[in-house]
């Protein structure tokens, strides 16, 4: 096959929707509950449909389609559609603020959004200020009978809001014209076009859109199927309640169409009851979910047999496919599951590399490293540690952004992911801290502040842990602590207050914090203890800008915010 005729994302899914026309690609809830399934042959009309609707309002190469809604089946319809249309999809956390989904729109230059009823009121704040979107079409309405249009008086005039249901309309009438026109569409695409810009929810600064090409993705996608082919069952029943919007999730979607997934579309609250009933044999998480399944099962039991028998009824028995990704695992979580007969497979990525760098594969693994290189990709440490990579996923560039592209590449084509990392003598990858993070204590000690704070990710109450102290001599932390567990805590503790912010400066709730971190010390060298700390009386938000929309702390943001706290505890 000649180059100019990879295989990309939308001919793979229009080849399986042949193949498999009569199959179930995905199952919903109805309005009564029950599950609906959806066959590959519903799935390739609704996409053909959405397609021909874009091309004919002008979306083709180049031509930019933003997505601003929660997981739900139409996401699936609309990203692939956008594709195969060869315009370029650019996801927007559901979770972001009016300005960031504004920022977004208006920094990448989309004609089309896509969303859902619930975030209407998000457009009427910032109505003027996105010239360039000439379509806003609400995913979970037939028609535009609900449109309140005193909301929106400039309704029809620069923009127009439309429903899904009419769009299908639309494209299927385009279909009646010319049913060649999809598959035309298609064959359109080049390895080189542009098919997403991912807005990376950076810790620092407005967020960078990170361009990939069919041919990053398509190349990234080979490689993981070809290092885990071994685990991939017979039988792909996958659980999906990831967000769209992140990477992660969208290679779930991505993955399904290459593989033939029958996937059951569910959120975080009914995820882990539905492991049980569903009995997936695919299921792709962060690690919080792995985590409650694990605490599950050992507490269930004294006795290991039975811990792994209610392991194996809480995950439905079935598991084969496991992926954990958005953070690091414990090693004790993976023993466990291995133990169980479940491999949690863990890579290493980034979006700019799309997203996968390493990964630990069915028959070469070691729970404490992120694995082994891609097979397409090459990775080595520069001098001061920071991990390289080179390889056909590496990005494009930064949308609009030149000097963030340029900073981000060696001059001879490395991409410098920001992660510090060591080999293992039999050349497994490790992670050791974000290079940008590195705190450099008055004593010259460099010190990983992730390594530290991920050690108190399962404490009963500890929710966060920011840790500071540059250019001091010691480690201080800014601590948060989880509601629903404290006030459970204090209850027990005969504390008669449920008042969270009054918890926080309580004896009982104090001394527990604490042992927990003279617990940890205890295991850290001197110069990485923990000497003092500080309880915020508040969840650190999205809102406020404290966490990133995919829940990564914004350390230099806290720090700022909090400096005075900080500080305090050195006098």
């Amino acid at each position: 096959m000649s180059k100019s005729r990879l295989m990309t994302a939308p001919r793979i899914f229009l080849e399986n929707a042949k193949k498999m026309a009569e199959k179930p690609r995905f199952q919903i809830k109805d309005s009564q509950g029950n599950w609906k399934p959806i066959l590959w042959s519903e799935y390739a009309e609704k996409v053909e449909q959405t397609a021909l609707w874009l091309r004919s309002v002008g979306v083709g190469l180049n031509q930019k389609v933003s997505i601003f809604s929660g997981t739900r089946v139409e996401w699936a319809y609309a990203g692939i559609a956008t594709q195969c249309a060869r315009g370029v999809l650019v996801p927007i956390y559901h979770s972001n603020t009016p300005p960031q989904t504004q920022y977004v729109l208006e920094h990448s230059d989309s004609i089309v959004c896509f969303t859902e009823s619930v975030f209407l009121d998000h457009f009427q704040k910032f109505w003027d200020q996105i010239p360039n979107v000439k379509f806003i079409v609400v995913l979970d309405w037939e028609d535009v009978s609900q449109l309140n249009h005193a909301q929106f008086p400039n309704h029809g005039v620069d923009k127009q809001i439309l429903a899904y249901g009419d769009v299908l309309k639309a494209g299927a009438r385009l279909h009646d014209e010319n049913n060649q026109a999809f598959e035309l569409l298609v064959e359109e695409a080049e390895d080189e076009d542009p098919c997403s810009i991912i807005y990376t929810s950076g810790t620092t600064g407005m967020p960078k859109g990170v361009v990939l090409s069919n041919y990053n993705v398509v190349k990234n996608g080979e490689d993981w199927i070809s290092v885990l082919g071994s685990l991939i069952p017979e039988t792909r029943v996958d659980l999906l309640w990831l967000p769209l919007s992140h990477i992660f999730g969208w290679g779930e979607i991505g993955l399904g169409n290459s593989l033939g997934f029958e996937t059951y579309f569910t959120n975080p609250k009914d995820v882990l009851p539905l492991l049980q009933s569903i009995k997936p044999t695919v299921f792709m998480s962060v690690p919080a979910y792995w985590e409650k399944l694990f605490l599950q099962a050992i507490n269930s039991s004294s006795i290991e047999t039975e811990q792994i028998e209610k392991l194996m009824e809480v995950t439905g028995g079935r598991l084969k496919f496991c992926l954990s990704g958005g953070a690091g695992l414990k090693k004790e979580v993976k023993d466990f599951y291995f133990k169980a007969g479940i491999l949690l497979v863990e890579g290493y990525g980034l979006t700019e590399a799309s997203p996968t760098i390493t990964m630990n594969r069915p028959d070469d693994f070691n729970f404490e490293s992120v694995g082994k290189p891609f097979p397409s990709v090459e990775v080595k440490l520069g001098e001061d540690g920071e991990i390289l990579a080179k390889g056909p996923n590496i990005f494009v560039g930064y949308y609009k952004n030149p000097e963030a592209t340029k900073d981000t590449m060696t001059e001879d084509g490395w991409l410098k992911t920001g992660d510090l990392g060591e080999w293992t003598s039999d050349g497994f990858l490790k992670i050791i801290g974000r290079k940008k993070d590195i705190i450099v204590t008055a004593g010259g000690k460099n010190i990983s502040p992730q390594l530290i704070e991920a050690q108190f990710l399962d404490n009963q109450l500890i929710e966060h842990i920011v840790l500071y102290g540059n250019e001091h001599k010691y480690l201080v932390a800014m601590i948060t602590l989880k509601q629903h567990e404290t006030q459970k805590f204090a209850k027990q503790a005969g504390i008669s207050t449920s008042n969270h912010s009054e918890l926080c400066t309580e004896k009982a709730i104090l001394d527990f914090v604490q042992k927990s971190l003279e617990q940890i010390n205890q295991g850290l060298a001197s110069y990485e203890t923990i000497k003092k700390f500080f309880i915020l009386p508040e969840s650190l938000s999205i809102e406020k800008e404290f966490i990133t929309p995919s829940l990564k702390i914004k350390r230099n943001v806290i720090h700022k915010a909090f400096r005075e706290q900080f500080e305090a505890l050195y006098k």
